[in-house]
């Protein structure tokens, strides 16, 4: 499987450099670590910081010619983070739980997680009636998040 988790947004410089808008908790921009771009894999040689971006080389792309074509792209990695706290969530892997409110009734599946400035909404597509809601994805609304399933505490006009 794999995981986003920045975007190359422009090259920077002669140097073969990129700047990686990078949208993950984890340090995976670091020498040495892979990352995947358009199918291929790249190895991170220089990493720096530059206001909210990264400033990243990669071993065997000296000059901006060969970097050119990363513009705009997505950067995945294989490697599943195995240090979450007791508390956190490995987002990819709640796409597809089924989600049951506080008196266990169905409301539906998990179709993708929006990410917003406050956080993140659960996209469902509701069991009953085929239509999707949001579910902001914070302690108020999320009660149990387990293997198989999410459980939610529901208030009037949530669903």
């Amino acid at each position: 499987m794999l995981y986003s988790i920045g975007k190359v947004v422009q090259t920077h410089g002669i140097k073969g450099e990129v700047k990686i808008k990078p949208h993950t908790d984890f340090d995976r921009f670091v020498k040495d670590f892979d990352v995947i771009i358009k199918d291929t894999k790249y190895k991170i040689q220089t990493v720096r910081e530059q206001k909210d971006l990264l400033l990243v080389s990669f071993v065997g792309y000296p000059t901006l010619t060969d970097v050119e074509h990363l513009k705009q792209q997505e950067i995945y990695t294989d490697e599943e983070p195995l240090d979450l706290e007791s508390n956190a969530f490995h987002l990819p892997k709640l796409i597809g739980l089924k989600v049951y409110d506080q008196h266990n009734y169905l409301i539906g599946t998990v179709l993708e997680l929006v990410d917003v400035p406050q956080g993140y909404l659960l996209r469902i597509l509701r069991d009953d009636n085929g239509k999707t809601v949001l579910i902001p994805f914070i302690d108020k609304f999320i009660k149990l998040v387990d293997e198989t399933s999410i459980h939610i505490e529901t208030i009037e006009g949530l669903i």
